[in-house]
């Protein structure tokens, strides 16, 4: 189901029965026709995904993990009913919104596409325990300290909302927010760079713009304007997720990803909107070695230079000059 179609069935699901000294009560649907894990709605009326794991091992019941939006409770005996059919028992992982804030519930449903495309239809708990410690420092992450403004988040998702392989661009995507580089693979090199308004400044550190010895830098720059009809980080996200296809779980960790690096920034992104197509048009691709910078040798006990650089005169690569396999293949 689309996130449209997860709220939709989210919000005409009853308030399940209360529950009985043995089980918990959940009303609940299939994620898809053919799966056992269900979208469900618990007596409080919270969101919940219901993954099918089947009985419990005895004896090794995990403790349940509780945040400040998130709960999720291990082998848990469910009495689950649907709309027009006869309540059922069995026995679920069951990953709930506790959280009353509408918009952080909101933002859980939007989730729930990628989680549950991330568990197919599984009841493999090795599987499952992975996803779920995905969900955990995403959950974490909404309270983090921002470790990236949106505008530069937004540019790279650009390039693997883009790009010709969105999956290569996106499993060499940085592993932390303060890597380096943004796109690393190998001897393969990518920073994204935004600039609001012309002319085409950024500003680098020299660090940055030192590769190891065989490795070869490009540099993308762009053009990002605020608009009102453009798309978020989370539509790119959404977006990408289609292009990934057969691979979920990379899709889960991107997002992941995206929540560490916007930390409390997250519900502030969800409505700053950039123009994709004035970004496109603007986008350019440098050579690493080309771009002006601060010249070496530096002064001795000067380190960790930062400087803004100027690439208004710097000459752009053409499509010749990218390869036309591996990463850079991969660019737009």
């Amino acid at each position: 189901m689309t996130h449209a179609e997860f709220v939709r069935a989210f919000d005409v699901l009853p308030l399940p029965q209360p529950s009985t000294i043995s089980s918990c009560s959940f009303s609940a649907i299939p994620v898809e026709s053919d799966s056992a894990h269900k979208l469900g709605k618990d007596e409080g009326g919270c969101p919940c995904l219901l993954v099918s794991t089947g009985p419990a091992t005895k004896g090794r019941t995990r403790v349940p993990l509780v945040l400040e939006n998130l709960a999720i409770l291990f082998d848990l005996r469910c009495h689950v009913s649907a709309p027009g059919k006869a309540p059922q028992l069995g026995t679920f992982t069951v990953i709930k919104c506790v959280s009353a804030d509408a918009v952080v519930r909101s933002h859980f449903l939007a989730l729930l596409p990628g989680i549950s495309a991330a568990l197919g239809r599984t009841s493999d708990k090795t599987k499952i325990a992975s996803v779920v410690e995905e969900i955990v420092e995403l959950f974490r992450a909404l309270n983090a300290i921002p470790r990236k403004e949106v505008q530069g988040l937004w540019g790279e998702l650009l390039l693997m909302h883009e790009a010709k392989d969105a999956a290569a661009l996106a499993e060499a995507w940085h592993a932390e927010p303060t890597d380096r580089y943004d796109f690393n693979r190998g001897a393969e090199r990518i920073e994204a760079k935004t600039a609001s308004r012309k002319p085409r400044r950024h500003y680098f550190t020299l660090e940055q713009l030192t590769p190891p010895a065989g490795t070869q830098l490009v540099i993308a720059s762009m053009f990002v304007e605020s608009s009102g009809a453009g798309a978020s980080v989370f539509d790119l996200l959404d977006a990408i997720r289609q292009r990934l296809g057969r691979k979920p779980q990379l899709h889960l960790r991107l997002t992941r990803l995206v929540h560490q690096t916007l930390g409390t920034a997250w519900q502030t992104a969800r409505n700053i909107r950039f123009d994709v197509e004035a970004a496109n048009h603007s986008l350019r691709y440098f050579d690493g070695t080309s771009i002006p910078r601060v010249a070496l040798p530096l002064p001795e006990d000067v380190s960790e230079v930062q400087f803004v650089a100027d690439l208004e005169r710097t000459k752009a690569l053409v499509a010749k000059e990218l390869s036309k396999v591996g990463l850079f293949g991969s660019l737009p």
